[in-house]
């Protein structure tokens, strides 16, 4: 028999699941909470003693594994159940990543639903979460999760100091895959605002016609579908920050309501006429060209210049191999310790292989190697858990990336060195006009 009754907040965005757990956990003698958006269950953790979140997966708009992830920094001591209608191996991974302990599949019964609340809150007094298992390194290789010793990470770690206890507007620009959400957390976690809420959000990852009501909330019978009132991302944020992933794929009519945001600092509700006044600090970042859709007209120029007040720019995994060796170690580690294979080495030319590759997915791209070829391995990462596409790559220049016209600038000094600078025969040679080599290597 249950002799405490323990809180527990389910979050679905069906109704008659909701309602079906809440009858369960009432019958278990808990006491039920319930959402049915991730925005919603963020208001119910910030307002009651949760001792265990519920959570589906396959949620519209904001997923559940950005609620796992939110739990996990703000309430690191709450033990996380996933229920999910499509099981996947993808999505196992990711639930457990964030924090997840169990993994249910619908249907399930009412006596699988309660032994896995039984086993997640056991597990929540006697396993340490993931995260906290792997110390951060707290010397000058790393700031925050950020990891590296090169010029570019110095400089950028640099820039993170003095923005972190500030609420000034901040733009991360670089590839995908180079850490921004990264730098974007390391602001927010080693600043005063470290307490408050952090809230991350895919600009394109919420359908157009539903980001503005997911922003900013909406008032009931505002639209169909609105059957109440609901509480936005920017409110839940309020006191904290709010990262804009991808704010180049924001809606023109979400970068005009933005603008507002940031130059009166508030808010209104769809369907609403009243503004609500809110504190929050905004960091953007984007893998795009922003000036590119400015001049395309799909971004305003004005919003540009108010997220960008500080600019943080990454720097791609290939034009930063000082750092890979550093990388490479936290990685293995990581995984070694998540899949109990302590004592786990890497052989020295599957070093030589990694350092060769030009990794265009980034350091993300070298994360899920390093963790694939810690799962397929024994004692010793050797060449035969390397990705075939690693071991037979061959190695790209940097200067590859150069403008065309600097390559034939080039060949065209290497032609007048070997004819004395002779115009006229060098220009013979290359089978062009003299004033359009003079043109050339102007």
């Amino acid at each position: 028999m249950n002799f405490k009754r323990e809180n527990i907040l389910v979050v679905d965005d069906n109704m008659d699941m909701l309602d079906l757990v809440q009858r369960q956990l009432k019958s278990f003698n808990y006491r039920a909470y319930k959402a049915s958006s991730v925005s919603e269950a963020i208001e119910v953790l910030k307002q009651c003693d949760i001792d265990l979140l519920i959570s589906d997966i396959n949620m519209p708009n904001i997923n559940g594994i950005e609620l796992l992830k939110y739990a996990e920094e703000h309430y690191p001591c709450i033990p996380k159940l996933v229920i999910s209608g499509i099981p996947s191996v993808h999505n196992v991974v990711s639930a457990i990543k964030s924090g997840a302990l169990e993994y249910l599949t619908k249907p399930f019964t009412s006596e699988e639903l309660q032994k896995a609340i039984i086993s997640s809150l056991e597990k929540c007094k006697t396993v340490l979460k993931r995260d906290h298992q792997i110390p951060e390194l707290k010397n000058e290789n790393s700031y925050g999760k950020i990891i590296g010793h090169s010029s570019h990470f110095k400089a950028m770690v640099e820039t993170i100091k003095r923005v972190k206890d500030t609420k000034a507007s901040v733009l991360i620009e670089g590839e995908s895959g180079t850490g921004k959400e990264l730098i974007a957390r390391a602001i927010h976690f080693t600043g005063n605002l470290a307490g408050r809420p952090f809230i991350a959000v895919n600009c394109g990852g919420i359908p157009e016609n539903l980001i503005e009501s997911e922003l900013f909330g909406h008032v009931k019978g505002s639209f169909t579908g609105a059957s109440e009132t609901r509480t936005g991302l920017f409110q839940a944020a309020s006191g904290g920050t709010i990262f804009l992933d991808e704010i180049g794929n924001a809606p023109m009519m979400v970068q005009i309501k933005l603008l507002r945001v940031i130059q009166e600092r508030e808010i209104v509700r769809v369907g609403s006429t009243t503004p609500e006044k809110i504190d929050i600090r905004i960091i953007s970042a984007t893998n795009n060209n922003l000036q590119d859709l400015i001049s395309k007209g799909l971004f305003r120029d004005d919003l540009y210049y108010r997220i960008n007040v500080v600019n943080i720019k990454t720097t791609p995994l290939r034009d930063r191999k000082e750092d890979m060796t550093l990388l490479i170690n936290n990685f293995v580690e990581k995984y070694s310790q998540e899949y109990n294979k302590p004592d786990i080495t890497i052989d020295e030319k599957v070093l030589d292989v990694l350092m060769r590759y030009n990794w265009p997915g980034n350091i993300r791209e070298l994360e899920n190697i390093i963790h694939r070829m810690v799962i397929m391995s024994d004692n010793v990462i050797n060449l035969n858990q390397v990705p075939d596409h690693l071991k037979y790559h061959i190695p790209v220049a940097n200067d590859i990336f150069k403008p065309l016209k600097e390559y034939e600038k080039e060949q065209i000094l290497k032609v007048l060195l070997s004819v004395n600078n002779n115009k006229t025969k060098a220009a013979q040679i290359l089978q062009i006009d003299r004033k359009t080599l003079n043109q050339k290597i102007l």
